[in-house]
């Protein structure tokens, strides 16, 4: 009996409510993202006592959270295939590119509504005003989804080997660095009520490009490996 294979979109979508299914299920990445964000905004608002943080400062501390959140939940990306021992399978009825999409569109929907629930912290317990809301979002939406498409293929990457969650960060972290930086820049000009440089907003959106086109360039390579 020969195998078949779904139609590109609707293996994308099928793995797309997959992940979503099993998050709903066990609530693992959304729960851990969730309680390291509380927990490290509480500790930095105790340590703290009130004392005002710079915009530079303040902007770094929240891409810092938000990076080691993302780290906690996204390298379980492919974990749960191996464990159930479903990746052959996946290989054989799902093509590469199919993966690769309903992958991202879960890790950036993870990490998007990661954000919405840290922001909203993150402005109390640090006593944050901001002014320019939507360049605000702009930019943390831009950052996150940069983090999600590299999270695919590092990964991917260190799915078989023993460290996964120490090695994916390790990986992970240079990869982004261009761009937290940027982020980081940017998100500081914003806290200061300084609308940042058009520069600031071509360049995340043009790393996320960049990277998603590696990633679908090399995905089938790594996939099938």
């Amino acid at each position: 009996m020969l195998k078949k294979k779904l139609a590109w979109h609707d293996s994308a979508w099928a793995i797309f409510r997959k992940d979503l299914l099993c998050e709903f299920r066990t609530r693992y990445a959304f729960g851990a993202l969730m309680m390291l964000a509380l927990i490290t905004l509480s500790s930095i608002s105790m340590t703290l006592a009130g004392t005002a943080l710079s915009s530079p400062i303040a902007a770094t501390l929240l891409w810092v959270i938000l990076f080691f959140c993302a780290m906690a939940g996204l390298s379980r990306t492919f974990i749960h295939e191996q464990e159930t021992g479903t990746l052959f399978i996946l290989r054989l009825y799902a093509n590469g590119q199919a993966v690769l999409a309903g992958k991202l569109l879960y890790n950036i929907l993870l990490l998007q509504l990661m954000t919405l629930f840290i922001l909203p912290l993150f402005i109390v317990f640090l006593n944050i005003e901001i002014q320019l809301w939507g360049q605000l979002l702009f930019v943390l939406f831009l950052g996150t989804t940069g983090i999600a498409s590299v999270a695919i293929l590092t990964a991917l990457m260190v799915v078989s080997t023993g460290a996964k969650g120490s090695l994916f960060t390790v990986i992970t972290f240079p990869v982004l660095l261009p761009q937290f930086l940027t982020a980081i820049t940017a998100t500081g000009l914003i806290l200061s009520g300084i609308a940042p440089n058009w520069r600031e907003f071509f360049f995340l959106a043009g790393y996320d490009v960049t990277i998603i086109v590696i990633a679908s360039l090399l995905f089938d390579y790594l996939w099938y490996d």
